[in-house]
């Protein structure tokens, strides 16, 4: 294992997510520009600004790729909090104190919404930005109801969006629910996906096709945690079936998504598995009860390409966050995020003052390097103070060369090509993402030449950078510390148990405050392993192998928790009709606890053997949750397994 350097470190933050958003980028570019034409006819003219920049960022949250009812949710939501930011700065733009007030509640409520998940305080940092362009366009000379006009305006023309995804919407959710059938996907896109879809209602077909696409991925994940216990020669044999299999899963799914029918059977009849006769029994045993799995799935979902959806509709479930949980579990300072907003909240206070009281651009592109750097932790500070400083001066070089060999008028046109380009990159190439918008805001923002501009600027982000570290490092810091192992066993124990909680509504036994004391100590010791997991990844190279065990065990601990949450819920609502739920339940309560104490003490003679083979596609919801938490305590298992036969519990022992 060799320690990352300043490049490598770089070059790790600086990998794209996914692909450009090249689509996305022109329908923004598009949009800003019917915006501005229209703020034009309407004699808008102060509000140009605000009108481009908020119908900039409404396209972010409007482009989401989710199914159009959430889609169009979280865009009233966005259009309330940018008119409350603008309302709010506007009211205040004569009244320090309330300004001051203002920007605390803003800043601390905004990013305190990270103790409810990643996505949801993704959504409250865009909130904060929201304001933050408030503060630095908002003047004297047009009245709060014109503000309100010109956010008003900005969302009307980006919710245009919603046209084509209303067209689009059934290929969408065909692409959503296929996402176990593309070899390219993880169990954590099926969880992901599991998520957006909950509470949308699916016809049948598209309900037993994601239902299925999930246990594909789990065998297909489990088939790739046995290849490491065959022989060579079981191994070719195997690694070449499982190769043939993600051929013909990846045509399913296209076909289900195109609706172009069924698979050629001579396609799904070309895969056949041959066995070593040599190889070790038990081997022999796993490779054909997968096999003979994985056949069946694809047989069954290229049957239900050419049915025609039933009337009834089904609703995934999943097990949402209580407010009332999150609140009492992470509202306090004992949770890094909650620091975080502390810490968040002075530093931008200060800086937001500052821009109040002087306009400067110095002001403002100091307070922009603090919101565009600090984090949650001291480490996560670095990262964004190399990445983001980085990316700055590339972007400062690329503005000084265009600035010498072009003149002014060709400039502003390399300005419009950088604010598509920056939705374009926006999130998946976010260094070059934060150039663009950089180069952006020097050739359009001008103080002299674009050479002295540049210079001012890089200096500036930079002092916004170190303030940002300083607070990182002195304002209640995170410094995070982890022994990944035992944060692993942790985190599995604490789902454990929460799922021995669970099971206990099939026998009629369920005490609501003691699951949700469980939940809430799962969710703290699932957050510090995922934040040990990044850390993992950002300070070690060529440790990929260990790096997908532990985020497999994480995605399957964490639909352990959502098919257990469902299993209690399906319980709850059949109680009178489920005859053989006790011992459905007993059952899976053995299986938790023996799992549990193989977690606590290994025993490598032990073998935890749970029936794999039960797929029906006839079963119903009970049965099928049954079957799929079954797989999921096998797969946790054999993870551990392979864990500790390649000794990854005596490393990583001391991250810092």
């Amino acid at each position: 294992m060799e320690k990352k350097g300043l490049f490598g470190r770089f070059k790790t933050l600086s990998k794209p997510t996914g692909t450009v958003n090249w689509s996305q980028g022109l329908k923004a570019f598009i949009l800003i520009v019917v915006a501005a034409l229209l703020a034009t006819l309407l004699k808008f003219n102060n509000g140009i600004e605000a009108i481009i920049m908020v119908t900039l960022l409404a396209t972010i949250i409007l482009d989401i790729s989710m199914p159009i009812k959430k889609v169009a949710i979280l865009g009233l939501l966005g259009f309330i909090m940018t008119t409350l930011a603008f309302l709010c700065v506007s009211l205040s733009v004569h009244n320090l104190a309330a300004f001051i007030i203002f920007s605390v509640l803003w800043a601390f409520f905004s990013i305190s919404m990270y103790i409810f998940g990643n996505m949801e305080g993704a959504i409250g940092f865009s909130f904060f930005l929201t304001y933050f362009v408030a503060v630095l366009i908002v003047n004297p000379e047009s009245t709060p109801i014109e503000w309100i006009s010109y956010t008003t305006l900005a969302y009307l023309v980006a919710s245009t969006l919603l046209i084509p995804k209303l067209w689009m919407e059934k290929r969408k959710i065909r692409q959503l629910v296929s996402v176990g059938f593309n070899p390219e996907s993880t169990i954590q896109s099926v969880v992901a996906n599991m998520h957006i879809l909950s509470g949308i209602s699916l016809n049948s077909v598209y309900y037993e096709f994601f239902k299925f696409g999930g246990y594909y991925k789990i065998l297909r994940s489990y088939s790739e945690l046995i290849i490491a216990r065959l022989n060579p020669h079981d191994q070719k044999y195997f690694t070449k079936y499982l190769e043939l299999t993600d051929d013909v899963s990846k045509r399913i799914g296209q076909n289900f998504q195109s609706m172009n029918g069924s698979v050629d059977e001579k396609i799904m009849n070309s895969y056949e598995l041959k066995v070593d006769t040599g190889a070790k029994e038990v081997a022999n045993e796993q490779i054909i009860q997968v096999s003979r799995n994985i056949q069946k799935i694809l047989t069954y979902c290229n049957s239900l390409l050419n049915q025609n959806p039933e009337n009834g509709h089904k609703t995934i479930r999943t097990k949402e966050k209580s407010f009332k949980e999150v609140i009492s579990a992470n509202f306090n300072l004992k949770n890094m995020y909650m620091r975080h907003a502390v810490r968040f909240t002075l530093a931008m206070t200060i800086g937001l003052i500052f821009i109040y009281l002087t306009r400067e651009r110095s002001a403002i592109w100091i307070t922009m390097g603090i919101l565009i750097i600090i984090k949650p932790d001291i480490t996560s500070t670095v990262d964004n103070l190399i990445q983001r400083i980085g990316f700055n001066f590339i972007a400062i070089v690329v503005a000084i060369i265009l600035g010498f060999l072009f003149p002014h008028y060709i400039l502003v046109w390399f300005a419009v090509l950088m604010l598509f380009l920056f939705r374009a990159f926006y999130p998946t190439y976010m260094g070059l993402s934060v150039m663009a918008i950089t180069v952006f805001i020097v050739l359009v923002w001008p103080t002299g030449t674009v050479y002295d501009n540049a210079i001012s600027r890089i200096v500036d982000i930079s002092i916004g950078g170190i303030i940002a570290f300083i607070c990182a490092y002195v304002i209640l810091p995170s410094r995070i510390s982890i022994n990944l192992p035992e944060q692993l066993t942790k985190t599995m124990t604490a789902n454990l148990d929460y799922g021995l909680e669970m099971v206990k509504t099939t026998q009629n036994n369920f005490d609501k405050t003691q699951a949700t004391a469980k939940l809430q100590n799962y969710m703290l010791q699932e957050n510090n392993l995922e934040a040990g997991i990044k850390k993992l990844e950002d300070t070690f190279n060529d440790v990929n192998s260990d790096l997908s065990l532990y985020q497999n065990i994480l995605s399957m601990n964490i639909k352990l928790t959502a098919d257990l949450t469902a299993l209690a819920a399906v319980v709850s609502d059949n109680s009178k009709t489920i005859s053989n739920k006790e011992v459905q339940g007993t059952l899976i309560q053995d299986s938790l606890m023996e799992l549990r104490e193989l977690n606590l003490n290994w025993d490598p003679d032990k073998v935890l053997n749970i029936n794999l083979t039960s797929i029906n596609e006839n079963s119903d919801d009970l049965a099928q949750l049954i079957n799929w938490i079954s797989s999921d305590i096998q797969l946790i298992f054999n993870g551990l397994e392979v864990a500790h036969k390649t000794d990854l519990f005596k490393r990583y022992t001391n991250l810092s």
